[in-house]
């Protein structure tokens, strides 16, 4: 049905069938686009939390097997579990080594390691344990499992043994059918060494040894009070093939004013470091790195209060002791090297780094993974707790009912299950780790690492060492990606608005299409080439001339304001016909006449403020404090002599100035921006002396070590990158500010500079904001250019010299070398949901501040 006019006549045109439908087709396509684009970006958000929710889920145990072994009148001194979780294997009291299937409790083999000697006292924990007798002989003992497959020759022997079982005990060995159909037969192979000699006759009652391959430290306390060290050094004779031992004995003086005797003794790391411990927490460390000269080197309160030590064991590396208490604590201690205050003589104090509460009960057991820092805790009252020392998190928690006294525990190979020795048998549980280092103060807060002098940010996903302890530390990442994306809108920033304003306002529109068209090339260059040019060609150049490249900050700028006050000084007609092509060109001959200048003076600005050596300064070399400071103050200054000439000598100027000629206010011009310019060296010249006799130093913030590959590298080359996205959208904001606000401004009687500043900046504001919010956007990504040009050092400093590492670099350098599904490969997608995140808030806020100015504009 036609509509009507008000005229009451019909349309005299219809709408084209074919317009129609190219109006709903384009309608359909934005809307998919729109919502195509909001979708997708939810599911990468989603994607990126499914990826990283694993990181703060905790492990649940389950129970596997609970054997009861009948009436056992020996304690437990050691247990072990195979890789398979099919055997697990014990060392009692007496010296006897059995080994039990863990599914029905069977034992499958028995036998003791040293005779008929019964051990006197036995080691922490650990890949070899050693063991002391009455007769002040010391013995090493390694739990080990032998595994193998059935050769094809056995094979019908031994499934006809079998039968359809899935496991079955033949001859002293366990053997079990693999998913492949084959047969793998595990044996506990316990090995002892030949017995050491440490003081004939004299009984071992305590010790304690580090064993590698090379040999290692035995450290015992003798019946008699005394303490003995023993170096063991294994060689293999290349002739024969035989590995031959020797043993050096060496006695350990130490005084003390207590009349008992230590009841543990310790060997820390390789050998270097040896402590006795009594059992109300006092211990004295011995520096032992010369065997024959150990001396006594820190006294230490190893309990909490007034509790007792119940139980000892080491972390992986045998480097962090942890501390069972009777106050239902574990305490873990290493040694740091503190940067100052008084230190022991072998410059290494101990710490309390990390302590865990689990309540009233006793800690009486304990028991560490081989392969991070984790450990098992056995309280009294029968519960168990899995926890991980670093990041202080509680992994699993179980209790044991009606299962008596804890003798001992352990952890699985694999960190797959736990496994608990009792009075009343033997309980093991499957776990599930998870990713215990990842929690979100060890994330994003401090946390004190093993070995460190304090608790601190650090990211450092791989080591060369076998204990070595992945730190993932996000906020240095954090911080560079701040950092690159400050330093380069710093260079950045100023340098395009005003370039979108002069070609805007003031440059000639016969050349500002083609100027524009160039500056809009730049952004055509990949990153990956500014990254090169940065990492190859400035890097190198800047370390040469920087000095005069510091210099250059200002002599380009002074050059710049110098040429505009003296165009001031040309005749009215001239300035007019001049005002195109020429003007351009005496602004453009300014650039390399302020450079030449800087390169001119640099030599002498290095001579004056620097001991004549800049970089040397930087890293605490001769010369005095005034020269950084003069630097730094260099901005300061020019606020606040800019702020006392428009609130005094501007308008004292303005009122003596009436009825003067222009050649006479330009001259008055171009006097007091020369007056400003001594000013401002002045006044950051005294601001540096008065800090710098103030005993204050600018080294070590903003100005400090310098390295080749720095922020200032970064900040100029994403500088460089940033500024034809901001210019672009600037100038095509002021551009579109209306001609009729321009003409009424100039027609009022205001300047070109007065209407650009006053009229047609606030007006296009809106426009303004969304060029610097895309800008940023495009700095906070940056990878290449980051990647190559600062470093990939992750450092938390705001020196303008260091290096350092962002988020997007980490994730590009880290993502190809990740294990899938570890806790490294899901950190480093939690750094992108973080990347993610940050650029959600700023594109948030930014909208919400755009919208503001938005509405302010409208106003004008």
């Amino acid at each position: 049905m036609n509509q009507k006019s008000l005229t009451g006549r019909g349309p005299r045109r219809r709408t084209r069938r074919g317009v129609r439908v190219a109006e709903r087709v384009a309608k359909g396509l934005i809307t998919i686009g729109g919502v195509g684009t909001i979708l997708a970006v939810t599911l990468i958000f989603v994607f990126l939390v499914w990826v990283v929710a694993p990181l703060f889920m905790g492990g649940e145990p389950s129970a596997r097997d609970s054997i009861a072994r009948g009436d056992r009148r020996e304690p437990v001194a050691h247990v072990v579990v195979d890789e398979y979780l099919v055997l697990a294997a014990e060392i009692d009291a007496a010296g006897v080594a059995r080994a039990w299937r863990l599914d029905n409790g069977e034992l499958v083999s028995e036998s003791r390691p040293f005779g008929d000697a019964r051990p006197a006292c036995h080691g922490a924990r650990g890949d070899t344990l050693a063991f002391g007798f009455a007769d002040g002989t010391a013995r090493l003992y390694t739990p080990a499992f032998s595994s193998e497959f059935v050769p094809a020759s056995e094979r019908e022997a031994v499934l006809a043994r079998m039968g359809q079982g899935e496991l079955a005990t033949i001859d002293g060995a366990l053997v079990q059918r693999t998913r492949d159909g084959s047969l793998r037969r595990q044996r506990f192979a316990p090995s002892a060494s030949e017995p050491l000699e440490l003081k004939s006759g004299v009984a071992i009652e305590a010790i304690d040894a580090s064993i590698h391959d090379d040999g290692g430290i035995v450290f015992a306390r003798h019946a008699d009070g005394t303490l003995a060290l023993a170096r063991l050094e294994r060689s293999e004779n290349p002739f024969t093939g035989e590995v031959e031992s020797s043993l050096e004995v060496h006695p350990v003086p130490f005084e003390s004013t207590r009349a008992d005797a230590p009841a543990r003794v310790l060997v820390l790391g390789e050998g270097d470091r040896l402590m006795a411990v009594w059992a109300d927490g006092d211990a004295v460390r011995f520096d032992a790195r010369d065997p024959s000269e150990a001396k006594a080197a820190e006294r230490l309160d190893l309990v909490d209060g007034d509790g007792e030590v119940r139980a000892l064991d080491f972390l992986v590396g045998r480097n962090t002791l942890l501390v069972g208490e009777s106050t239902g604590k574990v305490g873990a201690w290493f040694g740091t090297k503190p940067d100052s205050g008084p230190r022991p003589l072998d410059g290494v104090v101990f710490v309390r780094a990390h302590e865990f509460d689990f309540g009233d009960s006793p800690v009486v057991a304990l028991a560490a993974s081989a392969r991070n820092r984790s450990f098992l805790a056995g309280t009294e009252d029968g519960t168990l707790r899995l926890g991980y020392a670093t990041s202080g998190k509680l992994v699993a928690e179980v209790a044991l009912r009606d299962a008596g006294a804890i003798d001992s525990l352990a952890i699985a190979p694999k960190d797959d299950a736990i496994v608990a020795s009792h009075r009343a048998g033997l309980s093991s549980w499957s776990v599930d780790l998870g990713h215990p280092e990842a929690t979100l103060a060890a994330l994003f807060a401090p946390v004190w690492y093993e070995g460190y002098p304090r608790a601190d940010h650090t990211w450092q996903s791989s080591s060369g060492s076998d204990d070595f302890e992945a730190k993932f530390g996000l906020l240095p990442l954090v911080f560079g990606t701040l950092k690159a994306t400050f330093y380069s809108m710093l260079f950045g920033v100023p340098l395009a608005l005003l370039a979108a304003i002069y070609t805007s306002e003031f440059l000639s529109p016969r050349l500002r299409a083609p100027l524009k068209s160039m500056t809009e090339m730049m952004a055509s260059l990949p990153s990956v080439v500014l990254g090169f040019i940065a990492a190859l060609v400035i890097a190198p150049l800047v370390k040469d001339i920087l000095p005069a490249l510091l210099a250059m900050l200002v002599t380009v700028p002074f050059m710049l304001l110098l040429g505009a006050h003296m165009w001031q000084m040309q005749r009215a007609d001239r300035i007019v016909r001049w005002s195109g092509l020429p003007r351009f060109a005496a602004t453009a001959a300014m650039l390399p006449a302020g450079a030449l200048l800087g390169l001119l003076f640099g030599g002498l600005f290095e001579d004056l403020l620097f001991g004549g050596d800049l970089v040397a300064w930087l890293s605490g070399g001769p010369g005095g404090a005034v020269g950084g400071f003069f630097v730094l103050l260099l901005p300061v200054s020019v606020l606040v002599v800019g702020w006392l000439l428009a609130r005094h000598v501007a308008p004292w100027l303005r009122r003596r100035s009436k009825g003067w000629s222009r050649q006479r206010i330009a001259a008055a011009d171009l006097g007091k921006f020369l007056a400003c310019t001594l000013a401002v060296l002045a006044l950051a010249s005294f601001g540096g002396w008065v800090l710098s006799g103030s005993g204050f130093d600018a080294r070590g913030g903003v100005l400090d070590t310098y390295d080749q590959r720095n922020a200032l590298i970064v900040g100029f080359v994403m500088g460089f990158a940033v500024i034809p996205i901001i210019y672009t959208l600037a100038e095509d904001a002021l551009s579109s500010v209306p001609a009729h606000l321009r003409l009424a401004s100039l027609g009022a009687g205001a300047t070109q500079w007065q209407t650009a500043s006053r009229v047609v900046v606030p007006t296009a504001m809106s426009g303004l904001f969304s060029a610097l919010m895309i800008g940023l956007g495009r700095a906070v990504g940056e990878t290449m250019i980051v990647l190559m040009a600062a470093g990939n050092t992750p450092l938390m400093s705001w020196n303008i010299f260091d290096g350092f590492r962002t988020l997007s670099a980490n994730i590009a350098v880290e993502l190809p070398e990740a294990v899938r599904d570890s806790t490294h490969y899901r950190t480093l997608f939690l750094a992108g949901l973080c990347l993610f995140a940050m650029t959600f808030v700023l594109n948030t806020l930014a909208e919400v501040v755009r919208q503001r100015v938005r509405r302010r504009s409208y106003q004008l």
